[in-house]
């Protein structure tokens, strides 16, 4: 047998050894390839863990909640009925008593008139008395009898008008209250436009708010409402009043609810809010720092259903120092509280379960 010559020998062996080359890569790129498709699979099965837990549903009631201040029950002004010069005044800040006198005037030559207009009525009456009579017996005629009557009534109507004067000197106080201010001072001119004190009533008291045409509907005169104040104080009061007109500036409609303030320790003019209960909802306590909005601006926040993260629209009805009181949420819930960021809505997870 001849042997090949050495030219076809090199050849054959350079093709065989391209070929061996070739095979060697595509079995290492398909065995490179598989490895990557199982990679990518392993990745894409990889699930992201959070921590949860359950929250369940309890009673709540939704409050109303509405911001006002607190307002004397009444505030008035205190004014005299006729003009003379102020002697004596009570001092700004005194708690006074119904019919206690807050501003004296001079009585000048009141006294003096009263007792002339006295003496007039006592002589007028006697005279009345004496054609009265002379007239029952026939020595005194039907025109002499009214002529005296109206000469004692005029009398009558002298000696009020002096008395009243008289009594006028005094400004008193027109309920129990405290004396919010002194205008005058002694020795001040004044007349029945002046301005002697002012006195408010602090007990009860009111606090006075606005609601909205959407809430107005909702609220009803002597309900039953708590009110808050901005240290913590709570106590409890009744809705004393509804306007039946809205504000042209505002359209939002006033209302006042009442309160009893015994030692008058509740000042004038202090925030507080009204909570009117309106009805009893199943409720969530979450905490505040769960809460996000989703690509259309919803609030709500992100929980598990079955491995999957769900976002569920929520409403907060009461913001409290535990947290968010919120409605919208199925009875038994799990929260995610660690790693919500991370986790978008219909993501498979890992959930680790905490206690708190």
């Amino acid at each position: 047998m001849k042997s090949l010559p050495k030219n076809y020998l090199l050849a054959l062996i350079i093709f065989i050894g391209v070929l061996a080359w070739i095979a060697s890569g595509f079995f290492k790129s398909e065995t490179m390839d598989n490895s990557l498709e199982i990679n990518n699979s392993e990745t894409v099965e990889e699930k992201i863990a959070v921590r949860a837990k359950d929250i369940y549903g309890e009673d709540k009631t939704y409050f109303l909640t509405v911001r006002g201040r607190t307002e004397a029950e009444k505030r008035v002004l205190l004014r005299p009925k006729t003009s003379s010069t102020v002697i004596k005044t009570i001092d700004k800040g005194s708690f006074v008593k119904k019919g206690d006198i807050i501003c004296s005037l001079d009585p000048e030559n009141r006294s003096a008139r009263l007792i002339e207009a006295e003496a007039g009525k006592n002589q007028a009456q006697l005279q009345y008395d004496a054609v009265k009579e002379l007239f029952n017996e026939g020595y005194r005629s039907e025109n002499a009898l009214a002529t005296a009557e109206a000469v004692l009534k005029g009398a009558i109507a002298r000696e009020e008008i002096a008395r009243n004067e008289l009594s006028n000197i005094a400004i008193n106080a027109p309920f129990d209250g405290f004396i919010e201010d002194v205008m005058v001072e002694i020795g001040d001119l004044m007349t029945p436009a002046s301005t002697c004190a002012v006195i408010l009533q602090l007990n009860p008291m009111i606090v006075a708010g606005e609601v909205t045409e959407k809430n107005v509907s909702q609220v009803t005169i002597d309900e039953d409402v708590y009110i808050n104040f901005l240290n913590g104080d709570e106590i409890e009061g009744k809705l004393s009043y509804v306007s039946k007109s809205s504000s042209s500036s505002t359209r939002t409609y006033k209302i006042e609810a009442s309160f009893e303030n015994v030692s008058a320790n509740i000042r004038e003019g202090l925030t507080a809010n009204i909570k009117i209960p309106l009805q009893n909802l199943k409720a969530h306590l979450v905490p505040s720092y769960l809460l996000s909005l989703d690509d259309d601006g919803n609030l709500g926040l992100k929980i598990i259903d079955d491995g999957t993260v769900k976002f569920a629209l929520i409403e907060i009805i009461e913001d409290t120092t535990e947290g968010l009181w919120v409605t919208g949420l199925p009875l038994n819930t799990r929260i995610i509280t660690v790693g919500q960021e991370y986790v978008i809505d219909g993501q498979q997870v890992k959930v680790e379960m905490v206690n708190n």
